[in-house]
């Protein structure tokens, strides 16, 4: 298998953040209605923390993504004035 269909493979079978969001609203939601035993309220709330973990991590990978995005448009954005200014300086510009 090569790395391209593992990422393929990754994708559908990870949930995405809106999916797993909406199943943590319902879980709450049956949480907050109320009327279940211990153990399906335990079972529910097991299940919602472990959907919440999952947003997170998957909020916290966005995060990190846009923030190297960020940086690397910086930089760039810094090697085009250092540009700009060394030929301003050749040109006799100051």
């Amino acid at each position: 298998m090569n790395d391209s269909t593992k990422k393929k493979k990754e994708k559908s079978t990870a949930k995405t953040f809106e999916s797993s969001f909406s199943e943590l609203e319902s879980v709450v939601r049956k949480l907050e209605a109320g009327g279940l035993s211990l153990d399906e309220a335990t079972s529910l709330y097991e299940t919602g923390m472990n959907l919440a973990t999952e947003c997170n991590e998957i909020l916290s990978k966005s995060e990190l993504k846009i923030t190297k995005l960020q940086a690397n448009f910086s930089k760039q954005m810094n090697l085009l004035n250092d540009s700009l200014d060394t030929e301003d300086l050749d040109n006799g510009e100051s």
